[in-house]
């Protein structure tokens, strides 16, 4: 056979392979392309059928497979290779000393780090693992120079928490070169578990307040909003650890005697977190970040200080709570003008309120706090009328119900309160009547409500007010002003209020008065009761008839 031909013949060879490997490569992306349709399909039979999850989560035995080894497996390792070292660092400082352990310690975190180093380019999850050992391990060896060590490496405390500082700095500054939020949130989480070790108040809670501070320009500066939640929820719960006695120190719990200033620190921490609205929206975290902020932070400080006021200030925690009003009362002002979100601000109000209410019950005591915070459920309403707040509004209207019930059992009465407390409901249906369009309000729930407790106070006043003989003269009266009302502000609720209420008078009428009224009293409740009844039934009657006739003529002409 000629040369060439042999050359064609292998050239062709060479092109039929590529055609085969060509072709098996097209036949197998037309297979994914065919899967892929499939599972398509059967995903959007399952979000027809209204089981959809907004997020499509396929199951793969070999991916997760995968994930246990690489990241499951990792963390294990890492968790064991710092226990490993910390059992080795006890086992050389019971053989030999406390310098050779902390020596082996630090030669153990340059080997971590050294190995994280090598492995980035190769296993980024397990070098990334590893730098989060080296810097567990490097605050472990650190503090173990002074604390859970005898003899001590370095015996001045103060020295080595310098030192446990300078290592969580220097955590913090990896954490932004790596961009991680979970290395930031270990190193909050550090600052706290150094304020623990310190076990001393004066040196303890400036720690939280360095958390706390370092927390927010996190979220500052790079807009990690999940250390930050994580590290308003630790702030506090480190705080009430403090005020139960630091038990994880073996002190036994409630050890506290005196205050020690502690609400300063509390305080503090407060404003902190309460910038967090301040800080400037971008596409690194959603709106509800905020909303998510005020509350967790508004909720723990609650708790907080509730704790701290049951231990120490049982007798002057009025004060506080005036202080407390003043100061989330103004901010809340301020966010109204210095943000566009309507919940920053109107939370804040209404823990203000609370605040307010508390301080109330402290200086008036009960029953007489009930005239005032009665009122107040006024001016709570008043503030949402500005703040264009819906969320005022219905907390308000459940703190207002909860209230009435609560003095309703209470069992102990006062007039001025009773009727406090209709005055209160009647102006604020009122004005949530007057102004829902500002507030949004799309139905008339909250008003109703307002209405049924009018109808009830006003009712359960009178009966308190008024002698057992004119309780029927009272209740009737109260019947002839639902009907003024209802024609005045022609609304219906109170025409229907004014019936349930004759129906009501005449009921404890045959029920009640009968049985205990003098003849005299029963002959006028009687006949002044008939009267109303047939007045108010004429007068319907005839005005119904000219509404009907009104509209017969509007569809005639029509």
């Amino acid at each position: 056979m000629p040369q060439h031909e042999t050359a064609d013949a292998q050239e062709l060879g060479k092109m039929s392979e590529k055609l085969a490997l060509l072709e098996a490569r097209l036949s197998a992306l037309e297979e994914k392309v065919q899967s892929g349709a499939r599972q398509e399909s059967f995903i959007k039979s399952i979000e027809d059928a209204g089981f959809s999850g907004g997020e499509t989560v396929s199951v793969d035995e070999t991916t997760i497979e995968s994930n246990i080894l690489e990241y499951g497996l990792s963390w294990i390792g890492i968790i064991v290779l710092l226990f490993g070292i910390g059992f080795l660092m006890m086992f050389v400082q019971k053989q030999t000393s406390s310098y050779l352990s902390s020596l082996i310690g630090y030669v153990a975190v340059t080997g971590v780090y050294i190995l994280s180093r090598y492995l980035k380019n190769s296993h980024e999850h397990l070098a990334y693992m590893l730098n989060i050992g080296t810097h567990l391990l490097l605050y472990y060896v650190t503090l173990r120079l002074f604390f859970f060590s005898s003899p001590q490496a370095i015996p001045f405390k103060e020295v080595v928490v310098v030192l446990l500082l300078l290592a969580i700095g220097f955590q913090v500054y990896r954490s932004i070169l790596l961009k991680s939020e979970l290395i930031a949130a270990i190193a909050i989480f550090l600052i706290l578990a150094t304020s623990v070790f310190i076990d001393a108040t004066h040196e303890s809670l400036p720690m939280l307040i360095i958390a706390a501070a370092t927390s927010l320009w996190l979220f500052y500066r790079h807009g990690w909003w999940r250390q930050m939640i994580f590290s308003i929820v630790v702030v506090y719960l480190a705080h009430i650890l403090w005020l139960m006695g630091n038990p994880l120190m073996g002190h036994p719990i409630g050890g506290i005697q005196f205050p020690q200033f502690n609400l300063v620190y509390l305080f503090t921490y407060g404003v902190i977190f309460s910038l967090a609205p301040l800080v400037k929206q971008d596409e690194r975290f959603k709106s509800n970040v905020y909303s998510s902020s005020v509350m967790v932070n508004g909720i723990f400080f609650f708790l907080a200080l509730m704790l701290d006021v049951l231990l120490f200030y049982m007798k002057g925690y009025s004060g506080i709570f005036t202080w407390v009003f003043i100061a989330c009362l103004g901010y809340s002002i301020f966010l109204k003008f210095r943000t566009e979100r309507v919940f920053d601000s109107a939370f804040y109000a209404i823990f203000s309120f609370l605040a307010l209410s508390a301080a109330v019950y402290g200086y008036t005591g009960l029953p007489g706090a009930y005239f005032f915070l009665s009122l107040q459920s006024v001016l709570v309403v008043s503030w949402a009328l500005w703040f264009r707040s819906q969320f005022i509004v219905v907390v308000n209207t459940i703190l207002f119900v909860s209230m009435l019930a609560v003095y309703m059992v209470s069992g102990t009465y006062l007039d001025t309160v009773n009727f406090t407390f209709a005055i209160s409901a009647f102006v604020t249906a009122r004005l949530i009547n007057w102004q829902k369009m500002r507030l949004e309000l799309k139905t008339e729930n909250f008003r109703t409500i307002y209405l049924v407790c009018l109808f009830f106070t006003f009712a359960f006043a009178l009966y308190k007010a008024v002698p057992p003989q004119y309780v029927t003269l009272a209740w009737t009266g109260a019947s002839i002003f639902y009907f003024i009302l209802s024609l005045v502000l022609k609304n219906r609720k109170y025409r229907w209020m004014a019936i349930i209420m004759l129906i009501v008078t005449a009921v404890y009428l045959f029920v009640v008065d009968l049985a205990q009224m003098e003849v005299g009293y029963r002959v006028i409740a009687f006949l002044f009761l008939a009267v109303v009844l047939f007045g108010t039934s004429l007068y319907f009657t005839k005005f119904l008839r000219k509404k009907k006739t009104q509209s017969m003529e509007e569809e005639a002409g029509s």
